[in-house]
């Protein structure tokens, strides 16, 4: 009975460590990309690999660290002063929770589970869900009430943000799904066999 627990508890301590290893390996990764892709010539290869890394951490680590590196992403972002407006940062974050917590709840929960079907479906979901939210919350609240203010003596800023947080937003959460739809079943097989031996 003693033995049992004691094994139960290393299993247990064993799994803690491998979720917090992955979730450090996957934060890491943000920041790389964060720090090497600086200008607007990589914002659809840096988005859609973001959106990858939230997609894998979600399904292959678990809804926590999809929701942890959901709000680290924009704050990152303002450290690394790709994101100049900090008033966008809970946009952003907010945006990448809908778009993890819709794959997990799609991906988990519909009845042909962990399927091509299932991931199909969490693509185009979550993708539009997270670019409907962004625009038309920078839309119809940052630049008519936040942003008033700039927006009045510098139009051009409206112009911007309505491009930035327009089609490149469902583009690249579309890419970084489709990759994450072709990797996730190799990653998922590759860390079972490592847990087997």
């Amino acid at each position: 009975m003693i033995v049992s627990r004691h094994m139960s508890y290393r299993i247990i301590m064993s799994k803690k460590a491998l979720t917090l290893t992955q979730t450090a390996v996957l934060l890491a990764l943000i920041v790389v990309v964060e720090y090497l892709m600086v200008g607007p010539q990589y914002i659809l290869i840096k988005g859609s690999i973001v959106n990858l890394i939230l997609v894998v951490a979600t399904l292959l680590v678990g809804l926590p660290t999809g929701i942890l590196i959901s709000i680290f992403t924009p704050l990152l972002a303002i450290v690394t002063g790709h994101l100049a407006m900090p008033v966008l940062a809970p946009v952003v974050a907010v945006g990448n929770l809908v778009f993890v917590i819709l794959w997990w709840l799609i991906v988990r929960h519909v009845k042909v589970v962990q399927s091509l079907i299932s991931y199909v479906i969490a693509t185009i979901v979550s993708s539009l869900a997270k670019f409907d939210f962004l625009y038309l919350a920078v839309a119809w609240y940052i630049l008519p009430v936040m942003l008033k203010g700039i927006v009045a003596k510098k139009p051009q800023i409206k112009v911007a943000l309505l491009a930035q947080f327009g089609m490149p937003q469902l583009i690249t959460a579309v890419i970084g799904g489709v990759i994450a739809m072709l990797i996730l079943p190799r990653l998922v097989k590759a860390i079972q066999s490592i847990e087997k031996n």
